[in-house]
């Protein structure tokens, strides 16, 4: 049966602190929703609608990744095999770095302590899930069980104090310090010690996860092994003991943190016999079928769902349509965990080669990705030059790999400036394909996406691939091909994108501004007097076609056909008060403040009314969003008909010539 409302007062009592919280299965941990935490939500309907499912009881707690005020939990508890209870540890921390104020806490059922502070704004957040030998939460990294959830019958319970109070900054300093200490240790050459006979318990706690990587290499590394079968061990004899899961990434690096310099730190491998090498070891060069059918293989890792997975993508289109300003949202989004064209972006470190342009155009480019938000420091990497393949970029981008190893994304923008002249011996097809391989070499074994940015031409034929400049040694190495098809000076373009391991997708969308939003299919390849028609029901809307044709200076019947064929291909609906876009939510109370390149707010009442570019009017505001079918509290059981009917309660939308129950005559 759903949560309790005890646990969904609970859930909205902390959204109403600033947290994003996501649905727990009963009695669990475990989340309710596909893609877990990145599920989480601020809105109070939508958790609503996630704890009422049948399988809901408890609620996941986390930091906004977009936060510009950062927030760090210590999960204090006994576990991680520690010697000393962790109030002991507490006591010892207190005396080296000085009193903690009262702040945010949650007790948990094993007597242990979630305790929240603030980290500072102007200091990079460190990487890494540990401090101080306790497990840490970082915002957009992992998620705590909430206050009032129950596991074995015993309750998480909120602490007195709910204010979040600043960590002082003499142990700021002090995480900083000791984080300093592990990479510098990881970087000069740090001993690790084997221990003689090392073996692996059957269950990891949360705290010794990275001891046992490290331990368990160093055992199997003086065995012989190479990397990629000491890799693939981890993730197949070390990861499934650990009692709380990491993620693919995180356990990446930790494994890559562990196996820097590991020849300099433990010298050359005792001369032992190799241990028999594991069916199941990722990177074996050949494999019994039967073996590589019960591998447990991670899955696909996308950067962007549907457009950008982990691997090599070629996103190719003509000069001066929007492909670098696409990169810049696709970076700036990846850097603070947005969206992109209705999307959820993978959060992590990003490096940015923009070789076509300069610091001017750089900035102007990024304002507009931002679109008034704040970027941390650490997160996005923009350089304007970078040496040609083959002589030196391989090298670069391979150490700026090393040091981030919560990496999700490289960017080179373009191709054609880091590819140097062909020798004469060797024909084009070969050039390309030798210039593919050397990159692609850097990303094999990682879970990071490489997006190639290159040129395309005009091509009379329809197969879009066709018309990525050069020979089909490109296209034919990468992984994923992004082709950006749009009309010289109209707004609205598609997205074409193929490839191995992707679906076959045409994604509409639409350019303003420097910036690419998501918009309905119909319009992707429609007239332009249909495409100005959209834009004023998007800009002014509710209203009606005569108040559309006086805004556009047409003939009402000719602006009401265009509005007839919007309605019907999906992009437009009818509302009471006029046409508004298909896909809108109506917030009632304060009015919204939008970007200059959003949807102007617009009164719900009257059906002509016009409201100013960019003003902020009283009552309800409409902004476009992604279609959600579960807005629908009454569904409409005959939509077309009824679109004069459709009506927004605090409860979602309901049709009252379907509900005549609520109150209102059918």
């Amino acid at each position: 049966m759903p949560a309790p409302e005890s646990v969904v007062a609970a859930a909205l009592a902390q959204i109403a602190q600033g947290f994003a919280v996501f649905a727990l299965k009963a009695d669990a941990k475990v989340p309710v929703t596909e893609h877990g935490f990145k599920n989480a939500t601020t809105r109070p309907d939508w958790i609503r609608r996630q704890l009422e499912a049948p399988a809901a009881g408890n609620y996941g707690l986390v930091w906004p990744a977009d936060s510009s005020e950062p927030v760090v939990v210590f999960d204090l508890d006994d576990g991680g095999g520690a010697d000393r209870p962790w109030r002991d540890r507490m006591l010892d921390l207190v005396a080296a770095h000085g009193p903690l104020p009262a702040t945010k806490t949650t007790s948990t059922p094993s007597d242990g302590r979630h305790a929240f502070y603030r980290w500072p704004a102007d200091v990079p957040v460190p990487a890494g899930d540990e401090l101080f030998g306790f497990t840490v939460r970082w915002p957009g990294r992992g998620y705590l069980v909430g206050p009032g959830s129950r596991i074995g019958g015993k309750e998480y319970v909120a602490g007195p104090v709910t204010e979040i109070a600043d960590l002082p900054r003499g142990w700021v300093e002090a995480a900083l310090a000791e984080r300093h200490a592990i990479s510098r240790q990881a970087a000069t050459g740090g001993a690790i010690t084997v221990t003689p006979g090392f073996s692996l318990p059957d269950r990891i706690p949360s705290g010794r996860r990275y001891a046992a990587v490290r331990d368990y290499v160093a055992s199997r590394y003086n065995a012989g092994l190479g990397l990629d079968e000491l890799w693939g061990l981890v993730r197949t004899q070390v990861a499934p003991r650990f009692e709380v899961a990491k993620t693919d990434a995180e356990l990446r690096a930790d494994f890559e943190r562990v196996t820097a310099k590991l020849a300099e730190r433990l010298g050359a491998p005792a001369h032992v016999p190799a241990a028999p090498r594991a069916p199941d070891v990722i990177g074996a060069s050949s494999m019994d079928a039967a073996d590589l059918l019960a591998l447990d293989l991670p899955p696909l890792r996308w950067v962007v769902p549907g457009l950008i997975p982990e691997g090599t993508t070629i996103l190719a289109a003509p000069p001066k349509v929007g492909k670098s300003c696409l990169v810049y949202q696709v970076a700036v989004e990846a850097s603070i965990g947005g969206d992109l064209l209705g999307r959820r972006v993978t959060p992590g470190s990003v490096l940015y080669l923009a070789l076509e342009d300069g610091r001017r155009r750089g900035q102007d480019r990024l304002r507009a990705a931002l679109a008034g938000r704040t970027m941390p420091r650490g997160r996005l990497e923009i350089r304007w030059e970078a040496p040609n393949i083959g002589e030196g970029l391989e090298e670069e981008v391979a150490g700026w790999l090393g040091e981030h190893p919560d990496a999700v994304l490289v960017a080179i923008d373009t191709l054609g400036k880091v590819r140097g002249a062909t020798d004469g011996r060797r024909n084009a097809y070969e050039v390309d394909v030798a210039a593919m391989a050397r990159l692609q070499g850097l990303f094999r074994d990682r879970s990071v996406a490489l997006v190639i940015v290159h040129h395309a031409r005009k091509e009379s034929t329809d197969d879009f691939l066709a018309s990525v400049s050069g020979t089909y040694g490109i296209t034919g190495s990468a992984d994923t091909i992004v082709v950006v098809r749009r009309k010289r000076n109209e707004a609205f373009g598609t997205l074409h994108v193929t490839g191995r391991d992707v679906a076959d997708e045409e994604i509409s969308a639409r350019f303003d501004d420097m910036t690419w939003t998501a918009a309905p299919g119909a319009l992707s390849a429609a007239s332009f007097e249909r495409a100005e028609v959209y834009r004023v029901i998007e800009a002014r809307g509710p209203l009606f076609a005569k108040a559309i044709a006086d805004e556009l200076g047409m003939e009402r019947t000719a602006v009401q056909h265009l509005v007839s064929g919007l309605v019907g291909q999906g992009a437009v609906a009818r509302v009471r008060g006029g046409y508004v876009p298909a896909q809108v939510v109506i917030e009632s109370g304060e009015p919204l403040s939008l970007p200059h390149h959003s949807p102007h707010s617009e009164s719900e009442s009257g059906g002509g009314g016009h409201a100013p570019a960019g003003g902020r009017e009283a009552g309800p505001a409409l902004r476009v969003v992604p279609a959600d079918p579960s807005g629908w509290v009454n569904p409409c059981r005959s939509y077309r008909d009824h679109q004069a009917m459709h009506r927004w309660t605090p409860s979602g939308w309901t049709c009252d010539a379907c509900h005549p129950e609520e109150g209102h005559p059918a």
